[in-house]
């Protein structure tokens, strides 16, 4: 099996009240406005979102497709986790929301998994280059875009409240 993986985890301090910034992410609208590479996000049946993102690589520019379902545990997690049956491309994202002082501490987690019988199946030119090597390039990649929309994120929401 041929896989790819990374990871983002961080907080933020946004000062805006907890609802606000709750109703921010909430709308998945705003991911495809400000998270770099995000293309679309789609309502399928049974509840699932397709999110399709695109992303340079040292192949080539490629896009892959991400089904994924609400998991949300309380009103203070926004969760969304990879559809049942999923077994290629594996989107994982939770918003933890804390209120601390008027404002909001946001412990953001991410974790991305494609996974293929052959390296090839992902890219033709993905059959040159290691797993490590691509998982290296796809982290560096999704950490700035991530950190892109935190930082937008938090400037727009601090300068609407």
């Amino acid at each position: 099996m041929f896989r790819i993986k990374s990871s983002f985890k961080d907080k933020i301090e946004i000062k805006a009240p907890l609802p606000v910034v709750r109703n921010f992410f909430s709308k998945l609208t705003n991911f495809t406005d400000m998270l770099p590479g995000v293309e679309s996000i789609r309502r399928e049946t049974a509840g699932v979102m397709r999110w399709t993102i695109t992303t340079d690589t040292p192949v080539g520019n490629v896009r892959f497709s991400f089904p994924v379902r609400e998991t949300s545990p309380n009103s203070h997690t926004i969760e969304w986790s990879p559809a049942l049956n999923e077994d290629q491309n594996l989107l994982k994202y939770s918003l933890r929301l804390e209120e601390q002082n008027g404002h909001t501490v946001v412990d953001v987690s991410q974790q991305v998994e494609l996974r293929r019988k052959r390296a090839w199946e992902l890219h033709p030119g993905v059959g040159l280059m290691t797993e490590t090597r691509l998982s290296n390039a796809l982290q560096r990649r999704i950490n700035d875009a991530i950190q892109s929309f935190l930082d937008r994120v938090k400037e727009r929401l601090e300068n609407i409240s």
